[in-house]
């Protein structure tokens, strides 16, 4: 890396250590096509690509008191963008693994009344996780859910930052899971795995 370069980008991390936003900005300006070309290469998704993509930017920001030192913020974000992207293929493989053993467990129920009226069940219990959630979560999960939007859409559209956004749809997730968890249906939690929450 050239030595103005250099400069330039240690002044960034110097300034992302006071909390700078627009110095955030910037190096998400200049690293975030380059992290979503590495993780499409492996994960073949756009919405996958675009979801590492924010995670390494979340991460930035939450190490950005950390990052001064660092001798190439390039490598670190290299090695971030590699790490999650090894973890989404991994938590892909697990899922596909859960769903693949619960269709082989159950295609007998496959077309029978039971199984409906079991679908049903489950699908009403995840709408009520889903009621439970604070309004803007569910904003945000119901347009990224039920509507297919990207993260950037939906923070165009309710006026917030796409890692707002991220950060709601995290704990949406997580509230949905423990909601599941609390009435004992781990059977549930992989259909609805299976479902992409």
């Amino acid at each position: 890396m050239p030595t103005e370069n250099k400069y330039e980008e240690a002044t960034l991390l110097a300034l992302l250590d006071e909390n700078n936003q627009y110095a955030f900005q910037l190096l998400f300006e200049r690293y975030r096509n380059r992290i979503y070309r590495i993780a499409m290469l492996y994960v073949k998704s756009p919405a996958l690509a675009e979801d590492i993509v924010q995670d390494v930017f979340l991460k930035l920001w939450f190490q950005r008191k950390n990052l001064a030192a660092l001798s190439s913020l390039e490598s670190w974000i290299y090695t971030v963008t590699k790490n999650l992207t090894i973890n989404s293929l991994k938590k892909l493989a697990h899922e596909w693994t859960a769903g693949e053993k619960w269709t082989r467990d159950n295609i007998q129920f496959e077309n029978t009344t039971d199984h409906k009226i079991r679908n049903a069940q489950y699908r009403e219990l995840l709408q009520m996780a889903i009621e439970k959630l604070p309004a803007q979560q569910q904003k945000v999960y119901f347009l990224s859910k039920e509507r297919g939007l990207s993260y950037e859409a939906i923070a165009m559209q309710l006026s917030l930052s796409p890692f707002t956004v991220k950060t709601h749809m995290s704990r949406a997730l997580a509230s949905i899971r423990v909601f599941l968890q609390k009435h004992d249906l781990d059977f549930l939690i992989l259909f609805i795995a299976g479902m992409n929450i």
